[in-house]
């Protein structure tokens, strides 16, 4: 309690220097009733008396603030902008809190937004199916997805709740939720946010409990919804329509599609490779996915794996990715 006054009355003293720090991590853990868990890893530099770091919502709670040695550091919150008071020794600060603030629900489907600087790593609840993303991400694991800096957002739906382990509470109560006891204590109403997050720590202290029962072990996180999108006879007769070799192209389109076809490619690929041709050799990506009724995860991989494969050339033009031949 001394040591801690005597820092108070010391950071009083000395003028406030804002200084600057690298954001290592950021990463947020999405709960089935809405509840998200951030976590913010920083690295300040050198001679910093406070740090400014930015947070993901303004209204957060459960707030903790701790130095590498898992020590508390002193902080003052304005909105969403946390300034974090550190000594020369701290050479890692690591904030954690919980806000309901980021999602939203519409139906069967849920959103998570935000805006922030730094890519952020998502980890959605177990067996979540995602539907949709606003931004091509980073990176994509079999249970987390990073997305870029800026405006983001990531729709996803979650899995009717199972009837085994929840045959004698009534289901009605908790529609949203796949445990039976450690998420009834967090409604979801905003007139009770403060005692919420008292239920979450709990959850969020056994990671390993959504994956212990055998029915959910094997899912992943990201079986991308759009992986059923097929493409119909409309597009097959637009393509059987357009024969001829625009644009001067070095093959025509016949002998295109023979030599994708010796290649083993699937037909989601050729059809995606034989719109490019149409459309001259080159096409926006998101173009051909709504033209064809692919996601936009599913047409990220798809033409990663046909770069990969020499078969095309990905760049970017402006804010559009672009998908051009390579013949």
């Amino acid at each position: 309690m001394k040591k801690s006054l005597a820092v108070m009355l010391l950071l009083l003293t000395l003028p406030i220097v804002l200084a600057q720090a690298t954001v290592e991590r950021v990463s947020v853990e999405v709960y089935s009733s809405g509840y998200v868990k951030v976590t913010e890893v920083v690295v300040p530099f050198n001679y910093s008396v406070a740090v400014e770091v930015p947070l993901l919502s303004e209204n957060v709670t459960g707030l903790s603030v701790l130095d590498e040695n898992g020590k508390p550091l002193l902080f003052e919150k304005n909105r969403s902008v946390l300034t974090v008071y550190v000594l020369n020794s701290t050479t890692r600060i690591t904030i954690t809190y919980f806000t309901d603030s980021l999602t939203s629900k519409e139906g069967k489907v849920w959103n998570l937004t935000y805006s922030f600087p730094y890519p952020v790593t998502i980890k959605l609840p177990p067996g979540a199916i995602v539907v949709d993303l606003s931004d091509v991400p980073l990176t994509i694991t079999s249970n987390s997805i990073t997305m870029p800096p800026g405006n983001q957002s990531v729709s996803y739906i979650l899995p009717p709740p199972t009837t085994s382990t929840t045959s004698s509470p009534s289901p009605t109560q908790t529609p949203t939720t796949t445990t039976t006891s450690s998420t009834s204590s967090t409604p979801s109403s905003t007139t009770s946010s403060t005692s919420s997050p008292v239920a979450i720590p709990s959850t969020s202290t056994s990671p390993g409990e959504p994956s212990t029962p055998a029915s959910s072990g094997g899912r992943n996180l990201l079986p991308i919804l759009g992986l059923l999108a097929v493409v119909g006879i409309p597009a097959v007769a637009y393509w059987a329509r357009n024969r001829k070799r625009p644009g001067g192209l070095p093959i025509s389109k016949d002998e295109l599609k023979e030599k994708l076809e010796a290649m083993g490619l699937t037909d989601e690929e050729i059809n995606a490779l034989l719109y490019v041709y149409d459309q001259g050799g080159k096409a926006k990506q998101a173009d051909v996915r709504k033209a064809l009724g692919i996601p936009k995860t599913t047409a990220w991989r798809m033409f990663k794996r046909l770069e990969e494969k020499g078969l095309v050339r990905v760049y970017k033009r402006g804010k559009e990715n672009w998908v051009e031949l390579v013949l």
